[in-house]
């Protein structure tokens, strides 16, 4: 018997999404080797000798997050090709489950294999697929599993923005047109506000009450997975349009007396952003024991941007 039922080898760039799976395996009971969880035993090993018994030898699966940063990591290289060497001992038995979160091919791992598409898997669903193929069943839904669902796609989602919200925390931005007149500066502010209020809106929309029992069901009933991925894909790409909005108009060159007009105008996006990512948080948290809250108001205040326009329209 092999001391694990399956060990994780992946790329720190997708540490977030792994961390979630190794969390749902943990609850299904299932044996697992995730570094995280094991730095007490790693702590003082040899590492290239202590990883090779482990994915060479130790587990009855290795899972393979594939990704760009997967293939060019010196660890995850010397991972794999212990996972790739364990193929030697029984070529007749699968070992290696590749799970894609890009199309990156992998050296030594035949496109023939069949692999997992994460964009299509949340963290549990992948979990629960890891634990029918070690053959442990993972037994009914838990009870709230639906708000579980999309807080794991809400999550993973805003968390792999963190660097497009770092950069709009920052103010950076590339530029992307070029206004050179009055006229053109204020018609694209026009247009831009109202871009404002359809994405804000989007978000009230998307978890109005009738969206919820579109995706989780009727009171007293079971959701529907696929609709609820869905809910919470189109939820997290509302926040990725808002940072995409302040972008956007950062990179807009105008008149001079016009910067104040547009940078006050991209500010307006900070607190639906910090409103939306306090609501995935908390969120997150009851979906932990069961239970969900899928209310959010999102308010602003446009004070500055109205000051700014009524300076550029007296002057």
């Amino acid at each position: 018997m092999t001391k694990y039922d399956v060990c994780l080898s992946f790329a720190g760039e997708n540490r977030s999404y792994v961390e979630e799976v190794a969390r749902h395996l943990k609850d299904m009971g299932l044996r697992y080797f995730y570094d995280n969880d094991m730095q007490h035993e790693l702590w003082g090993e040899e590492l290239t000798e202590y990883l090779d018994q482990v994915y060479r030898v130790d587990s009855r699966f290795c899972v393979m997050f594939v990704s760009e940063a997967y293939v060019r990591k010196i660890w995850t290289i010397h991972e794999r090709r212990s996972a790739l060497a364990r193929g030697l001992t029984d070529p007749t038995k699968p070992y290696i489950l590749p799970a894609r979160f890009d199309d990156t091919e992998v050296p030594g791992v035949r496109p023939s294999m069949g692999f997992l598409d994460l964009r299509r898997f949340t963290p549990f669903q992948l979990a629960e697929m890891i634990a029918k193929k070690v053959g442990v069943e993972p037994g009914p839904a838990p009870r709230g599993w639906e708000y579980r669902t999309f807080a794991d796609v809400v999550g993973h989602a805003l968390r792999s923005l963190s660097e497009k919200k770092l950069n709009h925390e920052m103010g950076f931005f590339e530029n992307v047109r070029t206004f050179t007149t009055d006229t053109e500066s204020l018609d694209y502010f026009t247009a831009r506000t109202r871009k404002f209020d359809t994405i804000v809106n989007s978000v009230m929309d998307l978890l109005s009450p009738e969206k919820q029992q579109w995706a989780f069901g009727p009171s007293g009933l079971p959701g529907n997975a696929d609709k609820i991925r869905l809910l919470g894909t189109r939820f997290a790409k509302c926040y990725e349009d808002l940072l995409d909005w302040a972008a956007d108009l950062r990179g807009t060159a105008t008149p001079e007396r016009h910067r104040p007009l547009y940078e006050a105008t991209a500010r307006l996006a900070d607190e639906p952003l910090r409103q939306i990512e306090e609501f995935a948080e908390h969120f997150a948290t009851a979906a932990g024991r069961g239970a969900g809250d899928v209310a959010l108001v999102i308010d602003y205040d446009d004070t500055e941007v109205r000051a700014e326009l009524e300076k550029v329209q007296t002057t």
